[in-house]
């Protein structure tokens, strides 16, 4: 279980966001639809609803979710009602919690280098001329 910390940054129960939100932790404990980009964790709060693509290292439900959800870790916990595709490395059911969808267990996917190409290049050959010495 994730432990909120000074760091984390609340959707609160009184606020509903829509749009992209991009960052580190993230606890949503109001309304928010549309997209997560997060570096930590998210965690979604007993009476949240949330509607989203979520990308994030860890990810744990105790509210409403619809959506689809990629994390090396999810945990849905007794009060969640999730819908939608959830695809983690690490998943916990918690006995109570309602999930309809699929839900595929892979491992994170491998970091991708930017392709390089199969040899340097060679800068071109310089031409030299003869130096000349005016008198």
């Amino acid at each position: 279980m994730h432990t909120p910390d000074a760091s984390e940054s609340t959707i609160t129960a009184d606020l509903a966001v829509t749009g992209t939100i991009s960052g580190q932790d993230l606890a949503v404990l109001g309304r928010f639809e549309g997209e997560l980009q997060l570096a930590g964790h998210l965690r979604t709060g007993g009476s949240s609803r949330v509607k989203a693509i979520v990308k994030a290292r860890a990810v744990e439900i105790e509210g409403e979710f619809e959506g689809e959800v990629r994390a090396e870790s999810l945990r849905l916990r007794p009060t969640a009602r999730a819908r939608g595709t959830f695809v983690a490395d690490r998943l916990v059911i918690e006995e109570g919690a309602l999930v309809h969808g699929a839900v595929n267990r892979e491992p994170p996917a491998p970091e991708t280098a930017a392709p390089q190409d199969a040899a340097p290049a060679s800068p071109a050959p310089a031409e030299t001329q003869p130096a000349t010495t005016a008198v």
